[in-house]
């Protein structure tokens, strides 16, 4: 699976690493469009993260191909 993050500031990582731009985001899910079995995309936005850098990333990943995105959220801590 492909792990990306969406920071507060609208920066994307893919696991660890900085994307520098949505161009280079749709250029590497392409390259993982192509294998077989496809990989699964997992958003993880953090908590203050504009809307529209989310959906960004979703949009690049239908420009590139990926079938499967899901977000991965976390419960809300317990006081």
């Amino acid at each position: 699976n492909i792990e990306i993050a969406v920071t507060k500031d609208g920066d994307v990582y893919w696991n660890t690493a900085l994307v520098p731009d949505t161009e280079a985001l749709v250029k590497r899910l392409g390259k993982e469009a192509v294998k077989n079995p496809q990989p699964e995309v997992h958003v993880r936005g953090d908590e203050k993260a504009r809307y529209e850098s989310v959906g960004r990333v979703v949009y690049a990943c239908q420009r590139a191909g990926i079938m499967k995105v899901s977000f991965v959220t976390e419960p809300p801590a317990r006081d």
